[in-house]
């Protein structure tokens, strides 16, 4: 018996293919091949960073308080699809799919950049998710084809790269949404995958490993069925009111359907996300504190270039995108560097305290932005302060590794990747539907919400960090090496 490779695995029961031996070529030939694959890898960052700028002109050019879909229908997909595409790269090959994947995304943003609706606008959105598969795909190429001189540093620039593009990405957005509107932020998010996909195409090499699966479409189904109904319900509470018939169905049915997904994922061959992994205590752990943090920075992510680029209240800065990007950039900075804060501590601290830390930090900058400051240093130290929490994004990962045995790593981590997803998808929708209890005014100018709306959802976020953090001191003590001890 043999174990799939794909970023979803599971057992399988066909023979895997080895790969064969990465042919003897020049350095140059494998950096421009990273440099291509950086292109597809950094989607799910892009997803945000460019995108979050454009939620408040979104919002006034639809007229809509429910611009948590924006967002929500982009994890949601991303979660979805990724298991799925890591099954058909093991049967199919992961650069073929690299290219699908990278041109539905294009086909997402392009459909997003000319939608004459709101609900075609999040169609697009919920394509352009997809691209969140390319990450796992991209590691999991260079794994198969990159010589193994190359193989570690590589990686690690892939990561890096993550934290790096949310920096440019926010002036970038700034400047095409100040100058030619927000639409062109998509338009640029479609050439830049259509670019990614021709490229893979043309220059990118294909992996030899293959491994036969079958995909569990049923699990797939009830998941979505579950969030979608969720989500739905929730962001309609406002309209149809929280007692409506139609709203306590929704949020019954998925409460049903999250169950059937768990009794259908337990009893299936090979599911979609495999549930039995959680009955390892500490990776459950690790699952719920970082799913919490990681859903509280999802909504602090989205809320706060509202906030910063509201002017038709009482409180707000009527910030242009460009100048929120200056403020925003001392925090985005500290995000890259919390990165090589948790890799230099690793043996010092452990990624356990990191991910406390983290939680705690994210806490603190909730807390201070729920008082809907006046002060531009406010919100930039606040900001500063929440980049240094993003410490979790790279904790998360290497403490459940360390939780796993080496057999179970590749399914685990994808199991970690889709559980962030979901979390955050399901914070920032609990904390849209605060912020749509407290709606000023709605029309042809926008959503404009009380300074109480964005109060309560900080506060969201702030409990849900906080909530984290608690149960993240759970989690075993254990070395950077696996071994447990009494280091963090």
């Amino acid at each position: 018996m043999s174990l799939s490779t794909s970023p979803g695995g599971a057992r399988d029961s066909s023979a895997v293919r080895a790969p064969s031996p990465a042919p003897e070529r020049p350095t140059r030939y494998w950096v421009r091949t990273l440099l291509i694959l950086l292109l597809l890898t950094e989607q799910s960052a892009l997803g945000f960073s460019l995108i979050a700028p454009t939620l408040p002109k979104v919002a006034n050019e639809f007229a809509t308080p429910n611009v948590v879909w924006v967002m929500t229908a982009f994890t949601l997909s991303g979660a979805l699809a990724s298991p799925i595409l890591g099954r058909l790269a093991d049967s199919y090959g992961k650069k073929k799919m690299l290219v699908v994947t990278a041109t539905i995304g294009a086909v997402g943003a392009l459909i997003s950049a000319v939608a004459p609706t709101f609900a075609i606008f999040v169609l697009g959105r919920f394509l352009s998710g997809v691209g969140f598969a390319c990450m796992a795909l991209g590691y999991t190429l260079i794994r198969d084809v990159f010589p193994p001189r190359l193989q570690p540093i590589s990686i690690s620039i892939a990561n890096t790269g993550v934290g790096a593009v949310g920096v440019g990405a926010l002036f970038l957005s700034g400047v095409l949404i100040d100058h030619l509107g927000f639409r062109s932020v998509f338009w640029f998010a479609c050439a830049f995958c259509a670019l990614g996909a021709v490229l893979t195409l043309l220059f990118v090499p294909e992996t030899a490993v293959r491994a036969r699966s079958r995909i569990d479409w049923a699990g797939a189904g009830l998941l979505a069925a579950a969030m979608l109904s969720i989500m739905l319900g929730l962001s309609q509470g406002k309209v149809w009111g929280w007692s409506d018939p139609r709203i306590i169905g929704l949020l019954v049915l998925a409460v049903v359907g999250f169950a059937a997904w768990v009794w259908w994922e337990r009893r299936t061959a090979e599911p979609l996300i495999r549930i039995d992994l959680i009955a390892n205590p500490a990776l459950r752990f690790v699952l719920i504190g970082g799913g919490l943090a990681y859903g509280a920075t999802t909504l602090l992510a989205t809320i706060v270039p509202m906030l910063l680029q509201t002017s038709a209240a009482p409180y707000g800065f009527g910030l242009s995108a460009t100048t929120m990007a200056l403020w925003l950039l001392p925090g985005q900075m500290m995000i890259v560097a919390s990165g090589f804060f948790v890799g230099a501590t690793a043996e010092s601290i452990g990624f356990r305290r990191h991910l406390i830390l983290g939680g705690v930090l994210i806490a603190v900058t909730a807390v201070l932005l729920s008082t809907v400051p006046s002060a531009a240093a406010v919100v930039v130290v606040a900001w500063m302060i929440f980049g240094f929490g993003c410490m979790i994004y790279a904790a998360v990962p290497n403490l459940a590794l360390l939780t796993l045995p080496e057999t179970e790593r590749a399914v685990g981590s994808n199991f970690v990747g889709v559980s962030q997803t979901l979390c955050g998808t399901l914070v920032s929708t609990v904390g849209f539907a605060v912020l749509a209890q407290n709606v000023l005014s709605s029309g042809a100018h926008g959503v404009v919400y009380a300074e109480s709306g964005f109060r309560y959802a900080f506060l969201v976020a702030g409990a849900a960090a906080s909530i984290g953090a608690l149960v993240a001191i759970a989690v075993p003590r254990m070395r950077a090496s696996g071994a447990t001890g009494p280091t963090g």
